[in-house]
C-alpha cells in the first residue's frame, strides 16, 4: 500500500470514529433506491445526504417551534369582517364575566 493511500485511510478512520456516531436506519425500498441514485449521481455518500437532510429538518423544526402563536396565525389576521377590537368595545363586553 502506498504511503498516500495509507494516509487517506488513517484520516478517514479518524474522521468517522472520533467525530461521528454510527446509527442504523430502516428505509422502505423506494426511498432507499432514491437515496442510492442521488448518492451515485451527486458523487456523495448516502450518509452525507442523510446528514444534510437531517440537519435541514432539525433546523427547520427548531425555527418552527420558536414561532409564537401570533406569528403562526399572522397570515389570517385581518381576513374576517367584523368589529375592529372586541376586547375594548364596551358594547361587546356587556354581561361578560357575570
Amino acid at each position: 500500500m502506498s504511503r498516500a493511500i495509507a494516509g487517506i485511510s488513517i484520516l478517514a478512520l479518524r474522521y468517522y470514529t472520533a467525530a461521528m456516531k454510527a446509527i442504523s436506519i430502516k428505509l422502505p425500498d423506494p426511498l432507499f433506491h432514491d437515496l442510492a441514485q442521488r448518492a451515485k449521481s451527486s458523487a456523495s455518500t448516502q450518509s452525507e445526504i442523510i446528514r444534510t437532510a437531517l440537519v435541514a429538518y432539525l433546523q427547520n423544526d427548531a425555527q418552527a417551534s420558536t414561532a409564537s402563536c401570533a406569528d403562526r396565525a399572522s397570515r389570517w389576521v385581518g381576513m374576517a369582517q367584523g368589529p375592529e377590537d372586541l376586547s375594548t368595545n364596551p358594547e361587546h363586553l356587556r354581561g361578560f364575566g357575570q
